[in-house]
C-alpha cells in the first residue's frame, strides 16, 4: 500500500498564509529511549527481549533499565536501551543476586 498519499494532502498556514510544515513525530520522540528486558520465564525455555517502557532522556532511560536488573523480586537478567533503533546501552544483573 502506497503511503506517499495521492496529491490531495491538506496543509496548515501560518498567519501570513504560507504553508507551514507540520511533522508526522514529534520533536519529543527524539529524546525517547526505549527499555527491553530479557525475559528468560518462557513457556518454551527461550529467552526474548520485551519491551517494558520508554525513558526521556539517557539518563532517566539508564536508571529504569537498573532498576529492573537491581529490584530486590525477580530482577531480570539484562535489560537494554534502545534510541531510534540503536543499541546505546545494556545493563546485566549483578553476579549473585538470583532473585
Amino acid at each position: 500500500m502506497d503511503q506517499r498519499g495521492s496529491g490531495d494532502r491538506h496543509e496548515r498556514t501560518t498567519a501570513g498564509g504560507s504553508p507551514a510544515h507540520v511533522r508526522c513525530t514529534p520533536p519529543a520522540a527524539a529524546a525517547l529511549f526505549e527499555i527491553a528486558v530479557l525475559d528468560t520465564t518462557s513457556e518454551d525455555g527461550r529467552p526474548r527481549w520485551h519491551t517494558i517502557g520508554w525513558g526521556v532522556g539517557r539518563g532517566e532511560a539508564d536508571s529504569i533499565a537498573e532498576t529492573y536488573v537491581t529490584r530486590p523480586v525477580c530482577p531480570y537478567d539484562a535489560a537494554q536501551i534502545r534510541h531510534n533503533g540503536h543499541l546505546v546501552g545494556v545493563h546485566r544483573r549483578p553476579a549473585g543476586r538470583t532473585g
